[in-house]
């Protein structure tokens, strides 16, 4: 009586194993966290400070959807979002929306971000954002988050915001389900300093 051998089917399912591997490898490589600007009263459990400023803070985040935010509470979190800021910056901030306003002789008086993203404050918190706008606004120029949804800037050499804009951001602020700061920060190569804050 012969016996049969079984057949060997170890090399096609541990090849089949590591493909499977590989791809959910692949689907959780990137898992979301962005280092973003964010209210100091929603209380990040990590979160690095900007300098002067009492309503902002850098934190790691995702989305956790319908709006909601998830922040990070590991060190490895938060080293993930600084490298993805540093690695993906110039294409998110290439992708935003930007509208550009321009004067009576050309010259640009204020750029205004906007998206439905809850982390569109990301693109402040990457090094690509200076190096955008810096050309544009000059150094220094001014940033400015009322919400999860905006970002204003403005040239610094102007010496302040305009009456008028100023007024809608505040109100952007008051009426935002997601409200970042009232705060004006000046944008250095260094990152956001917070400059002051927006008045009635």
């Amino acid at each position: 009586m012969t016996a049969t051998r079984p057949r060997s089917h170890g090399k096609r399912a541990f090849a089949l194993l590591a493909a499977l591997a590989a791809t959910a490898f692949a689907q959780d490589a990137d898992p979301g966290w962005r280092l973003t600007v964010a209210a100091s009263f929603e209380r990040p459990a990590l979160h690095e400070k900007i300098p002067g400023s009492k309503t902002a803070v850098l934190a790691a985040a995702r989305e956790a959807g319908y709006g909601e935010l998830e922040y990070a509470t590991t060190r490895g979190a938060l080293h993930h979002a600084r490298e993805a800021a540093e690695k993906n910056g110039a294409a998110w901030v290439a992708a935003a929306k930007a509208d550009v306003r321009r004067g009576k002789n050309g010259v640009i008086e204020s750029i205004l971000i906007t998206g439905d993203d809850p982390l569109l404050p990301r693109l402040a918190a990457t090094p690509a954002f200076y190096d955008r706008f810096e050309p544009l606004l000059g150094d220094g120029f001014y940033v400015i988050i009322p919400d999860r949804n905006t970002i204003a800037l403005y040239p610094r050499l102007a010496g302040r915001i305009p009456p008028d804009d100023s007024a809608a951001l505040l109100e952007i602020y008051r009426l935002a389900t997601y409200p970042v700061s009232r705060e004006v920060f000046r944008a250095t190569r260094d990152g956001l300093v917070a400059d002051g804050i927006l008045e009635d």
